[in-house]
């Protein structure tokens, strides 16, 4: 089951990132599309790598420690830091704290684990 669960947590990772990317590069002038959701998306990009980290880890546990990274990069942006890393990185990062962002990790990271423990519910047992 944890060969199946990364599988699909790695293909999600894939997928979340090139949504992510796509509602960035083609704006609608809906703030929904335009900001929130790649920011909502990266909580579930890091609660996809944390799915492929700990498979078996309960959901709500997964959805904690996304919250608690995203948290973690978002205050690391207070100290300055990020502004000057490389140009990738600052991409990765972000360089610039909001409350927005904090708002939008933990959306993603609840939606993320909601959908997890919902798809593990429905999984037949064998």
């Amino acid at each position: 089951m944890m060969a199946r669960e990364r599988a699909v947590a790695a293909v999600a990772t894939v997928l979340v990132i090139a949504l992510g990317l796509f509602s960035r590069r083609f704006p609608i002038g809906i703030a929904l599309w335009d900001k929130s959701l790649g920011d909502i998306l990266y909580a579930v990009m890091v609660y996809t790598i944390a799915i492929f980290v700990r498979p078996n880890a309960p959901a709500s546990r997964l959805g904690a420690i996304t919250f608690a990274i995203c948290l973690a990069i978002e205050l690391f942006k207070l100290t300055g830091v990020p502004a000057q890393a490389p140009r990738a990185l600052r991409i990765v990062l972000g360089t610039t704290f909001a409350w927005h962002n904090v708002v939008c990790y933990a959306v993603g990271a609840l939606l993320a684990g909601g959908v997890h423990q919902f798809a593990r519910s429905r999984r037949v047992v064998d």
